[in-house]
């Protein structure tokens, strides 16, 4: 079996044992293995986060008047024909508002942002996929040359080590057409995606705007030459801190990390 074969089987297990779908078996045999494959618990974890973060934070809709009024309908009482079907149509209607009520959990009735969806659902990707980036490294020289090489701008590789933020490596996200360099440091058992971008495709305001998407939290500005999105699964004050921290770290540095 492939390392990406391996990869595979071990997510589709992963999220079986977070749905409790494994039986006693192959529940003790991944006990197991989580025991001794800091990897595969760091995993767990990562999924276990996203899970709980939709949970608590992805919007909730509520049924429409016209669905009320529908159930409402069914249940008055009908002609004798029509009665002895009365109980499976209401129990039918109330699996509609249930049904409708369960996808407002994860859809939201107002459209979202082009840009922010697109690298919430490579945010999500990379999660589920336990990659992350395309390159591991620690060393910003390393990580801003393989970045320049396939994207249009340059990117700005600030070390955050000692500010709790390491930097983990790097990947490109593609907005619309446009390949965006995405730097990926790491708090803790959970990771922070900066996307740079051009201003063309940026919300051209300077100061920090936050927002959540789909579980997850978002902060969007941007300076005189380039937009910056960071998307993360912590909470919006530790991704706060950090973008405060990555600015910071940019404008100490005067543009020499560009």
């Amino acid at each position: 079996m492939s390392d990406s074969d391996r990869r595979d089987d071990r997510l589709l297990r992963l999220n079986a044992a977070l749905d409790n779908e494994l039986d006693a078996t192959h529940r003790l045999e991944l006990d197991r293995e989580l025991e001794h494959d800091p990897q595969a618990r760091a995993g767990l974890n990562r999924l276990s986060a996203v899970s709980d973060a939709v949970r608590r934070h992805a919007p909730r809709e509520a049924a429409p008047a016209s669905l009320h009024a529908a159930v409402a309908a069914l249940a008055r009482p009908r002609q004798a024909t029509g009665r002895a079907y009365l109980p499976l149509a209401a129990a039918l209607a109330a699996g509609v508002v249930i049904g409708a009520a369960s996808q407002g959990l994860l859809v939201s009735s107002r459209a979202p942002d082009p840009v922010a969806a697109t690298l919430t659902a490579d945010f999500a990707r990379a999660e589920l996929a336990d990659r992350p980036y395309d390159i591991a490294s620690s060393d910003r020289h390393v990580v801003k040359p393989w970045l320049a090489t396939r994207a249009p701008i340059g990117v700005e590789a600030v070390d955050l080590a000692d500010k709790g933020y390491p930097l983990a490596g790097g990947r490109v996200a593609v907005i619309g057409a446009t390949p965006a360099p995405t730097l990926v440091y790491q708090r803790r058992e959970h990771w922070i995606a900066v996307t740079e971008m051009p201003l063309s495709l940026a919300s051209g305001a300077a100061e920090a705007h936050s927002t959540a998407l789909d579980g997850f939290h978002l902060i969007r500005w941007a300076d005189r030459e380039r937009g910056y999105v960071a998307v993360s699964d912590i909470d919006a004050d530790e991704l706060a801190a950090f973008v405060a921290a990555f600015r910071a770290a940019i404008g100490s540095a005067g543009g020499e990390a560009r």
